[in-house]
């Protein structure tokens, strides 16, 4: 299990922002319906929701299985589960919602306790995921499903958006993959997790013995055009705006230092990529302020589900 000393406190105001915020838009109507068909969820079942922060998933799908159904929320953090109840009187009607502080390598239930076992953006920032996943199938009953959704933040951190913001060179984009890559393998030694985890799930999911693998991608776009008319983009703006004004950012390039020297990085090397970042921020910062920044991309957000054999 990952030192305590390098997890995450998902409850410090520096990365609680990241359970609700970006979160909001993640799923289009639509798309959460057809996800829900196609993990069959219906009324009345059990989920169990391993690292459930604030209780996103169970309130993302209680429509869908809440009428007579149970949802138990576990995490490690005692605050935001103490939180995450108490939300939870503004949407779990019709069942019931439970929510437990606990080790996801431990869960607290009993064998074949759960119809669904399910897990978001919690695999990657793990030292050890595939434990993790043998006690979500350990929960499960036979025939139910493990379900991970993960992003592969590793692609997505090294592929070109369309943007305003002014193209690097040739050789700075090289600089930035390279610097990219041995951040990743710095967060690996650090035992931060591994940000490339989501498509590496159904692999592990096979070699566990699950059954009936499968994968959906999220259809969510970032799209970001002035004069920024819907929601999605005016709270983008916003959190873009707040993050260049905080002291987010240095925090976040702090971080980033530690998992490129972890990795192996020259430490001169990053004072220049610093540089490099600073100048982008400023460009976008000014952008922002003009009101003509502007953005397109995809996200790399994985649904992969399995079978616990019956």
């Amino acid at each position: 299990m990952t030192d305590k000393s390098e997890r995450i406190d998902w409850a410090d105001e520096k990365w609680k922002h990241h359970l609700i915020g970006p979160r909001k838009f993640m799923l289009r109507k639509d798309t959460r319906t057809l996800i829900a068909q196609w993990l069959d969820i219906t009324p009345g079942m059990t989920i169990v929701d391993v690292g459930c922060g604030l209780g996103y998933l169970g309130y993302t799908y209680w429509e869908f299985f809440g009428e007579g159904g149970k949802y138990y929320g576990v995490d490690e953090s005692e605050e935001l589960i103490e939180e995450a109840a108490e939300l939870s009187g503004n949407w779990a009607v019709g069942g019931e919602a439970h929510f437990k502080s606990g080790d996801a390598y431990s869960l607290p239930f009993e064998d074949d306790f759960a119809d669904i076992a399910i897990c978001q953006a919690l695999l990657m920032h793990l030292d050890d995921p595939v434990e993790v996943l043998k006690e979500m199938k350990r929960v499960a009953r036979p025939g139910g499903q493990v379900v991970s959704i993960e992003p592969d933040n590793l692609s997505a951190s090294l592929h070109k958006p369309y943007t305003s913001i002014p193209e690097l060179t040739m050789e700075e984009e090289l600089f930035r993959n390279k610097i990219t890559l041995i951040c990743y393998k710095g967060r690996l030694k650090l035992g931060k997790g591994d940000y490339n985890i989501g498509v590496k799930i159904p692999h592990i999911m096979k070699e566990l013995g699950l059954d009936d693998i499968d994968i959906r991608l999220n259809d969510q776009v970032c799209f970001v055009e002035p004069p920024y008319e819907s929601e999605m983009e005016t709270e983008y703006i916003g959190n873009r705006k707040k993050h260049f004004i905080t002291e987010q950012f240095e925090f976040e390039l702090e971080e980033t230092k530690k998992e490129f020297i972890a990795g192996g990085g020259d430490p001169q090397e990053f004072e220049e990529f610093r540089k490099l970042a600073i100048r982008r921020r400023d460009v976008i910062k000014q952008q922002l302020d003009d009101g003509n920044f502007s953005i397109c991309h995809s996200n790399q957000l994985f649904y992969i589900r399995g079978t616990k054999p019956a």
